[in-house]
């Protein structure tokens, strides 16, 4: 058994019947998709389906949806086709606009549970990190790509991160798969096509063993942030009495300002409610918790009467949140 499909094999639980694989028609999804089939052959009661999201991006968008069907129909894997309509899709950024359509259609297919598999490798990982980094992220964001989450009524996991898309192509080659290159990759006005093209080339080629050392770095990230999770649920129970939409200020107060940003963060996290940035969080730990000018002051981020804005009041001694109605 290669150490590819025995990587694939430990996400198959007894417990989850459905698995899905996003299905692009790629490198990466094409040997991911044979990957979990291989996995789940002695598998009687589980089922498998490709998904595959035409972006209608570009002119080839069509051909490449023939493929994946053809793919599919050739390997007798179920194949259900989403449409992503163009003109609906809005902002400031394509890449994150299209990501956000392709995880709505994810969502829609999990409803019910189940397991969906995507093709992310440890090259993807790195490209995810400097975007980042690029970005301003906190610590959260240098865990880069996590192995899974949650989405929907189900999760989501990415059993390649562990490996380099070389490693992907041999794999590729020996099965004498025939894969789709996307002519967008080429495209250099797309950040991670940036990133992918010209800026890691040249680490590599001053750092060759570059790689290694980044993944070092994810996988500290990863356990010091685990580490903070602990300290803030530890923190919040402390905080909390019975009604978790309420802490106790004066209590909050007592902690150091790193401390109360940690903890306010985990509290938003799981509230599911849309997390501060930098600046604002920085309010309301330095000037927000000690107003007392009001009788009962508020704090709001995101634009009033639009979904996903926020409101934090202080009320008899504790700090409530939840969404501005």
């Amino acid at each position: 058994m290669t150490s590819l499909l025995k990587t694939v094999k430990s996400f198959i639980e007894e417990e989850i019947d459905s698995y899905f694989v996003a299905y692009s028609g790629g490198l990466d999804s094409s040997v991911l998709l044979l990957e979990v089939q291989e996995a789940l052959k002695k598998s009687k009661f589980k089922t498998l389906r490709a998904i595959h999201i035409n972006h209608n991006y570009s002119k080839n968008s069509k051909k490449w949806e023939e493929h994946c069907q053809n793919f599919c129909l050739l390997n007798g894997v179920e194949l259900l086709v989403f449409d992503i309509d163009i003109s609906k899709v809005k902002g400031a950024s394509l890449e994150d606009q299209f990501r956000k359509k392709r995880y709505e259609v994810f969502n829609k297919c999990l409803k019910k549970g189940g397991r969906l598999f995507t093709g992310h490798h440890e090259d993807d990982n790195i490209e995810t990190l400097f975007l980042r980094l690029f970005r301003g992220t906190g610590l959260k964001g240098a865990r880069a790509i996590p192995v899974k989450r949650k989405i929907g009524k189900g999760d989501v996991v990415r059993p390649f991160l562990n490996f380099t898309k070389s490693e992907l192509k041999l794999v590729a080659e020996k099965k004498s798969l025939v894969y789709l290159e996307d002519e967008s990759n080429k495209d250099n006005s797309f950040d991670r096509n940036y990133i992918r093209n010209l800026v890691l080339p040249s680490i590599e080629e001053r750092w060759p063993s570059y790689r290694k050392n980044i993944n070092k770095f994810i996988t500290n990230s990863n356990n010091s942030y685990e580490m903070l999770l602990e300290q803030a649920k530890e923190d919040l129970n402390y905080l909390v009495d019975k009604d978790l939409n309420k802490i106790n200020i004066k209590k909050l107060k007592n902690f150091p300002t790193e401390r109360q940003k940690n903890i306010i963060i985990f509290w938003i996290n799981i509230l599911n409610l849309n997390p501060p940035n930098f600046k604002v969080l920085n309010e309301i730990v330095e000037k927000f918790l000690y107003a007392s000018k009001a009788k009962e002051p508020k704090f709001i981020w995101g634009t009033k009467n639009k979904k996903g804005s926020v409101c934090l009041r202080i009320k008899k001694g504790y700090l409530e949140a939840s969404h501005l109605s």
